[in-house]
């Protein structure tokens, strides 16, 4: 398991089993396919490569880091429904080509994936 940090190394969600959850683990926020990233709306929101997390627009919603104490949780049905529905939702999958760059995006990541 991963964990999503913010620009104050704070954490604000994991990535358990392809899905972004919350810090509770209790709600899917998002969802990655390959290195792609969605949320609720219909189209991808960023990417995930070199250990960050970026937006379309090349902005950094996050660093990921390995989780090494994670326990793992057994998932509940109504967490793979909402991975599902964001999963049926998605009209457009096509990766575009992000340019990296060091700037913060000004909305932290949960905001841009509901």
């Amino acid at each position: 398991m991963y964990t999503i940090l913010n620009q104050k190394d704070e954490p604000v969600a994991f990535i358990q089993n392809m899905m972004i959850m919350d810090l509770n683990q209790e709600q899917v926020h998002g969802i990655l396919i390959g290195d792609c990233f969605f949320g609720k709306k219909n189209h991808i929101i960023g990417k995930i490569f070199n250990k960050t997390v970026y937006l379309v627009n090349g902005e950094v919603v996050g660093k990921v880091i390995q989780n090494t104490s994670f326990k793992n949780i057994a998932l509940k049905k109504a967490n793979m429904q909402a991975a599902w529905d964001i999963l049926s939702n998605i009209k457009d999958h096509t990766s575009p080509w992000i340019i990296e760059t060091t700037k913060w995006s000004e909305k932290p990541l949960l905001f841009h994936l509901l």
